[in-house]
């Protein structure tokens, strides 16, 4: 007869397969993404209020890596009208990125400012430079950066294209710098409309 597959077997298919339904949701959310100039229903967001929520589900991680996270949203730089399900899913990618990159007990530093034309929000986080061969790259859709930048180098290379698309969609751009300590997402978002 057959032998049952033995655990360590079984647990390796259940990892390949939750890794392609994450690759295929990347994919759908890049062609939506790609799709989104056409279809976006704006509406008023208080930025802080939606990134204390996502904050909330990633607070089992951020305890367990003993980050220290700060945010800082002036009054005046709180609001932004965005596609709310895209904007949330540039955000989360963003967030995502800066906890999965950011060292055991290190920082990460969210905020937002006015600008003459829109708002800047800002994803900055400690932990090694993003090398200089990469930087350029980094929105590129499978592109993934060196591994030294975290420990397991997961991801399909898509979260950062897709909230570049989404970024661009809403007439904003995204930017990065990045350094010895430290690497700083740049968002810029054009000014409400009245």
């Amino acid at each position: 007869g057959v032998l049952p597959p033995s655990p360590e077997t079984i647990n390796l298919l259940l990892t390949e397969t939750m890794r392609l339904v994450r690759l295929v949701d990347n994919l759908q959310q890049l062609a939506r993404a790609d799709a989104a100039r056409t279809s976006l229903h704006r509406e008023k967001l208080v930025i802080s209020k939606q990134l204390q929520e996502m904050l909330t589900l990633y607070r089992p991680v951020i305890e367990e890596k003993h980050l220290e996270v700060t945010t800082d949203f002036p009054p005046e730089a709180d609001t932004v009208q965005a596609d709310r399900d895209k904007f949330l899913q540039a955000v989360r990618n963003l967030l995502d990125n800066c906890v999965k990159y950011t060292p055991h007990g290190g920082r990460i530093a969210i905020s937002s400012r006015r600008r003459d034309d829109g708002l800047q929000i800002l994803f900055c986080n400690s932990g090694p430079a993003i090398s200089s061969t990469d930087l350029p790259l980094i929105f590129e859709r499978f592109f993934r950066a060196d591994r030294s930048r975290g420990r397991n180098g997961g991801g399909s290379g898509l979260g950062l294209a897709i909230t570049k698309r989404i970024i661009t969609a809403h007439k904003g751009n995204i930017q990065v710098s990045s350094f010895p300590g430290g690497t700083v997402f740049h968002v810029q978002l054009p000014a409400m409309e009245a």
